[in-house]
This record gives structure tokens, C-alpha cells and sequence, in this order.
């Protein structure tokens, strides 16, 4: 019996941290106040400058917390392919997404403790093959899975994850578009931004025997 709630309450106490976890990022959604069109850069790539043939429409500093050379898009822009129309997708993102394109930034500057964190955001294609690595650059890093990610053509949202450990500190959380513009017009949209601390075992330990003594106290009063 005593096992059973022991087991009971370790699950319990992984829930909660789950749940209480505070978000890390700001504005991870692209809340824009933008109105003038269905996108406006960030700050313009280099290869859309060197190959781009008309005017760019740019207004630095339209969503706040993020910086780099992203475009937001509104979610119902034609130009782009109507973001929130795509597939697979079942949560509403909002009236804005963020658009990696070519080999465009997209990049908040996050203070860290030293620790590890889960990074999850979601990703669709704007209709040719797109690649982009993520990473966070403050205090030393390492990696629990894959930094590089990709879209391919024509596919819709997809959730992804991104597990990190640092030694702590300020840095970059980044989104870096891996292709060249004048090679292929390529666009990976990014939305639905969340990081969030992993628990220590010893946390989540401590977490399972306190919500024990709860059960334990609850039961005695009980009787």
C-alpha cells in the first residue's frame, strides 16, 4: 500500500513541476501590433537583400522580446501562403507567426541559471524545403538531442522539442535558417515559443515525500 502512494505521489509530484514550470520566454506567441500589411521584417536577411528585387517592407522592433532579421506574418496572410490555413495543427496561434526565412535570426536574449530546460515550439513550411538550427549560447552548453531542425514543402504545424543544459548565464536563444535565398525562397514559420526549467530528481523527490506527508496527514484526520 505504502508503495503504491509512494509511486502514486512521485507521478503526482513530476505533474505538478510539469505544470508549475514558469515560461522563460516573453511574447513566445509573436504578439504584433503591426498593421499595415500581412508582414514586415525584423530586419531584412542578407541573401533576401542580395537577391530581392523590389522594396522590403521593414519596421524594426514590431514584436516585442524577439530580434534578428525574422519576418512576422500575419496568420491569415496570402503572400505567404496563409500560415494558419496549413494542416495538422489543431491550437489557434494567435493573428501572428514568425517567418525564418532564408538565412534569417530570430533571437531573444534570456538570462539563465544553471540548470536543464526544455524548449518546445511548433513549425510548418511556407512550400519549399527549409532547414534552421536552435541553440542558447549563454554559459557552456550541451545538447540532450538534436539542435537542427527542418521543414519540408508543403507540410503543415509540427510540435518540436529542443532538451538543453547550461552552466548559466545571459545569451541568445536562437533561430538560424540554414539556406540562401537566390538558391531557393524558403521559409520555415515558428510560433508557440515555450522554455521552461527541468526539475532535479532531487526536487521532484523532495515533491513526492511532502505530497506524502499530505496523504498521510489527510488520512490520519481521517480516521
Amino acid at each position: 500500500m505504502i508503495k503504491n502512494i509512494l509511486v502514486a505521489a512521485a507521478f503526482g509530484a513530476v505533474a505538478l513541476g510539469a505544470h508549475a514550470a514558469p515560461d522563460l520566454v516573453s511574447n513566445g506567441g509573436f504578439d504584433s501590433t503591426y498593421t499595415d500589411g500581412s508582414y514586415v521584417y525584423n530586419g531584412v536577411p542578407a541573401s533576401v537583400v542580395a537577391n530581392y528585387g523590389g522594396t522590403v517592407p521593414t519596421q524594426a522592433g514590431i514584436v516585442a522580446g524577439w530580434d534578428g532579421t525574422f519576418v512576422s506574418i500575419a496568420s491569415n496572410s496570402g503572400p505567404w501562403g496563409n500560415p494558419s490555413g496549413l494542416a495538422h495543427f489543431a491550437p489557434s496561434q494567435g493573428d501572428f507567426v514568425a517567418g525564418v526565412q532564408s538565412d534569417a535570426t530570430l533571437s531573444q536574449t534570456l538570462d539563465l541559471a544553471a540548470g536543464t530546460y526544455r524548449l518546445t515550439w511548433v513549425d510548418a513550411n511556407r512550400g519549399n524545403d527549409q532547414t534552421y538550427a536552435v541553440s542558447f549560447n549563454g554559459g557552456t552548453v550541451s545538447y540532450l538531442d538534436s539542435a537542427d531542425f527542418g521543414t519540408t514543402g508543403g507540410t503543415g504545424w509540427k510540435t518540436e522539442q529542443l532538451l538543453f543544459t547550461t552552466t548559466g548565464g545571459s545569451g541568445l536563444l536562437t533561430f538560424a535558417g540554414g539556406t540562401i535565398w537566390g538558391e531557393s525562397d524558403s521559409t520555415s514559420f515558428i510560433d508557440n515559443v515555450h522554455l521552461s526549467a527541468v526539475p532535479e530528481p532531487t526536487s521532484l523527490m523532495l515533491m513526492a515525500m511532502g505530497t506524502l506527508g499530505l496523504l498521510a496527514w489527510r488520512r490520519r484526520a481521517q480516521v
